[in-house]
């Protein structure tokens, strides 16, 4: 395939999981999309989703992923990015485990819009929130978060195939893949 689309972000970190997983090089834009605070990621996807076709007007894929504690039903979910940056890491992970329950599921879900379609994907892992983290690989959340069948190791000590085998992000691109063929 070529330039099937182009993938709207700015996090270098997405950029290469997203070609890594789908196995062949395509073009990104950062675009500064408008960030709908909602708890709801397919509502935030597809506002992102909508307001990129409305600035580039060609085949594109979005992308929301976020982290939903156990210990808070769920949030903050799509709104992760803000405990980050508020908290870091392992202030996120530290929450959990001081409420007791260090379980959390990593969610991404994609969305491919075009003309005249739009496809929603979507990943989820679970898995315990830990710290200190541990591994410098990937970003977010990924040194505090282990996932279930990963072998004891957290996303951020993983190497790519063995990250994507297991992620959320992973995940949802297999599925994207398979429904865009």
């Amino acid at each position: 395939m070529t330039r099937p689309f182009v993938l709207v972000t700015g996090n270098p970190g997405k950029l290469a999981e997203a070609r890594r997983l789908a196995g062949f090089d395509f073009e990104s834009v950062a675009v500064d999309l408008p960030e709908l605070q909602s708890l709801s990621y397919e509502e935030v996807v597809r506002e992102k989703g909508a307001e990129a076709w409305r600035l580039l007007g060609r085949p594109l894929v979005v992308e929301e992923a976020g982290l939903g504690l156990s210990a808070l039903g769920g949030f903050p979910g799509p709104l992760v990015k803000w405990m980050l940056e508020a908290a870091g890491a392992e202030g996120v992970a530290r929450t959990g485990i001081a409420l007791g329950d260090p379980r959390a599921t990593a969610t991404c879900l994609l969305l491919y819009k075009d003309a005249e379609r739009e496809i929603l994907a979507e990943g989820e892992t679970h898995g315990t929130l830990i710290a200190p983290g541990r591994g410098t690989n990937g970003f977010g959340f990924d040194p505090v978060f282990l996932p279930d069948g990963a072998g004891g190791l957290t996303y951020g000590e993983l190497e790519g195939a063995e990250k994507d085998a297991t992620s959320h992000r992973g995940k949802a691109w297999r599925e994207l893949l398979l429904r865009l063929r």
